[in-house]
């Protein structure tokens, strides 16, 4: 067989359409210059340092793609952001990093003068830069070709320069001319719009709001202080909702709804547990976009309190170098064709969840819920049950209380610290719990989606907070969150009873047989984004008191989203695969018990994830057919790809490896391409099939 004939056919029969050439990148990538603390003046007086990153080589004729990499809150362009600009660079790319508005060097330069927190004098530092760049150093960027990225901070510039590329900014004292055109974009860990961080549906206050509207000048952030002013007004008021109006209000802040018009391709990254904000608001916007201009959400683990994970990072990572690649340097691999939701699944067990070597369970889905789920209504009973039977008759209500010392308000709250010391806060309001558990469970189940919550409550105080928590309760293990939300009652006049509904954040998971599935309701927002619990919003300074109802005709139950059965999925500990000396990769498939038995085959391509092609009513395979594809079907089995077929075994696994030493050294002309892998499964007579993994060759 020859592997390597085929797949230089293959590369050689597939046109590149990119306009402006940029130099070939050489393996190891280019040595990078960087110019540093350049200063820059933005329209309204406002000053700011900015470093440039670029190849230590001549551009091509239209200059080097320009990336606009934003730092986090509150950060400053000496950050992590400086690595991941070098290492654009040394892709091929300008990065350009700065000190965004009140924060870094910025403070110092612009005394008494700071941030309003992600709004529109924000965007139009940012496009101003992108201008600033190309008339300071001519021939160096080509302005036909920008992309921005980012972490949470950097995230809502992402989305902001996606909403706003091309279009002309609301009325403003510094810029009536259209913004630049951003072609892509990479914003992670943030939501389309920053007002959607900020309350709770305008029924509570993100805790961190709160710190920030009594921040006083600091060496990290300074704050706008008529901003401030504002915020710290409605937080002395406890009116959420009123915050949250007028910052949708404030021109050029919320722009989630231009999303859906948007022709700059998005590659949005969110953490599963996120400590700040769920990923729900994140995947609609992206549903809501144009696919066809490309639009994709990666959901796994990393940053917000989450943990790293290594495998994870790196296949991040991988994403966003070739979304960049393909839409500011043409790359062949029509990354737009791919699933529009990668996502790994939360491992069920803390020690797994925490770990930085876990390897992931791998989804690929054309939409987020996935279109085959079957939402299953477990009730919430007496007794602290979760049962799939609703109560038959009156059951005895459980009460959750929350108990606030007399006088103690938001700036006791502040003067002691409480904020910051958990301990410290439920020793003045304690916790109150109503828990709820399932049965052990008799197989595997996995979850996917945005759990749903009815509760049917009988308040004494018509104000009230109640936050539910998901988890999973592995045998000889401690629990691990799988999913969160809450929601702030203020009733008018005397308490009545309510119907509450509370959508949890979105989740995946494998649950094993033997497990316990358990729901706790409770007076305090906490959230759990690695080991620690934190106050995620503000608590109710009243007392109140709540009891959740069981019974006929007013039932309080929880909807889970749930798959008909286990996915397949295929894990590899490697990233990339070398042309000069390609080491053995050793491949995973895990699925479940219930599928032990079912024949599997491992398929490759060349050409990428897509476009989909249809197995059954529910299955698809996210992989394009090639001649590689065919190639490996006739080596399937032998000693160069021994495991990729056969069948699963008793525990519903199978393993498999790719050894391509003997074909060595593979062409380098292969160089930058992907190698993408993907199971598909046959049990009876339904084909299924897993998210693909990708090899970057080198």
């Amino acid at each position: 067989m020859r592997l390597a004939r085929l797949a230089v056919s293959l590369l050689l029969a597939t046109p590149l359409a990119a306009q402006c050439s940029d130099p070939a990148r050489p393996a190891a990538g280019f040595a990078v210059t960087l110019d540093a603390d350049r200063l820059l003046n933005y329209g309204d007086g406002y000053r700011t340092r900015v470093d440039l990153r670029y190849p230590s080589v001549a551009p091509g004729p239209c200059g080097w793609p320009l990336l606009v990499a934003v730092h986090g809150f509150p950060g400053s362009k000496a950050g992590p952001v400086g690595t991941m600009a070098a290492e654009y660079a040394a892709r091929g790319y300008c990065v350009v990093t700065y000190d965004v508005r009140g924060q870094g060097s910025a403070i110092g330069l612009n005394p008494g003068r700071g941030t309003t927190l992600m709004g529109l004098t924000e965007w139009l530092d940012m496009f101003e830069l992108m201008e600033w760049t190309a008339a300071a150093f001519p021939g160096l960027v080509d302005l036909q070709r920008i992309g921005v990225l980012g972490i949470s901070q950097g995230g809502a510039h992402s989305f902001a320069a996606a909403a706003w590329s091309g279009r002309t900014p609301p009325p403003n004292p510094r810029r009536s001319a259209p913004f630049p055109v951003v072609k892509a974009v990479a914003p992670t860990v943030m939501v389309p719009s920053h007002t959607d961080a900020a309350t709770l549906d305008g029924t509570a206050f993100v805790d961190t709001w709160a710190n920030l509207a009594f921040a006083t000048a600091a060496p990290q952030v300074a704050m706008d202080p008529t901003f401030q002013a504002v915020m710290r007004g409605y937080l002395l008021a406890d009116d959420p909702a009123g915050m949250r109006a007028w910052m949708l209000a404030d021109p050029g802040r919320d722009f989630a709804p231009l999303l859906a018009s948007s022709n700059t391709a998005v590659l949005a990254t969110m953490a599963w547990l996120d400590h700040g904000m769920n990923a729900d608001a994140t995947i609609a916007a992206l549903e809501s976009m144009n696919a066809a201009r490309g639009r994709r959400v990666l959901l796994s683990t990393g940053n917000h309190g989450t943990p790293v994970n290594a495998h994870e990072e790196a296949r991040a990572s991988a994403e966003r170098h070739a979304w960049f690649d393909r839409f500011l340097k043409s790359t062949a691999e029509p990354v737009e064709l791919g699933p529009a939701v990668l996502s790994a699944c939360l491992p069920a067990t803390p020690g797994a969840y925490l770990s930085a070597t876990t390897l992931w369970r791998q989804r690929a889905d054309t939409s987020f819920p996935p279109p085959d789920l079957v939402p299953t209504r477990f009730y919430l009973r007496q007794g602290a049950a979760l049962s799939t039977q609703a109560p038959s008759g009156q059951e005895t209500p459980e009460t959750i209380t929350h108990s606030v010392p007399a006088g103690y308000d938001l700036a006791a709250w502040r003067a002691d610290g409480a904020g910051q010391n958990l301990a410290l806060a439920l020793a003045r309001m304690p916790l109150s719990q109503a828990v709820y558990e399932t049965a052990p469970l008799a197989a595997d189940l996995e979850l996917a989606g945005s759990p749903q919550l009815r509760l049917e409550l009988s308040p004494q105080q018509g104000k009230f907070l109640l936050a539910a928590r998901l988890e999973s309760l592995v045998p000889g293990n401690a629990a691990q969150v799988l999913s969160h939300g809450g929601l702030g009652v203020r009733q008018a006049g005397a308490p009545q009873p309510a119907t509450l509904e509370i959508q949890l954040g979105a989740t995946a998971c494998v649950v094993p047989a033997g497990a316990r599935l358990r729901l706790t309701l409770q007076n305090h927002y906490l959230s759990k984004a690695a080991a620690t619990d934190a106050f995620r919003y503000l608590p109710f300074f009243s007392n109140a008191q709540v009891a959740i109802e069981h019974r006929p005709g007013a039932a309080s139950w929880l909807a889970l989203p749930l798959r008909p059965s286990v996915r397949v999925d295929v894990a590899t500990a490697s990233t990339e695969l070398s042309l000069a000396a390609p080491a053995p990769v050793a491949f995973e498939l895990r699925s479940s018990p219930a599928q032990a038995g079912a024949a599997y085959w491992l398929l490759a391509s060349l050409t990428g994830q897509g476009p989909a092609l249809p197995l059954s009513s529910s299955a698809w395979l996210h992989l394009a057919p090639d001649a590689l594809t065919l190639a490996f079907l006739d080596a399937t089995n032998s000693p160069l790809l021994p495991g990729f077929a056969g069948v699963l075994d008793a525990s519903g696994r199978a393993h498999a490896s790719m050894a391509l030493g003997a074909l060595a050294p593979l062409p380098t002309a292969l160089q930058g391409l992907r190698l993408h892998v993907a199971p598909v499964l046959l049990q009876g007579n339904e084909l299924g099939a897993g998210a693909p993994i990708a090899l970057a060759l080198r």
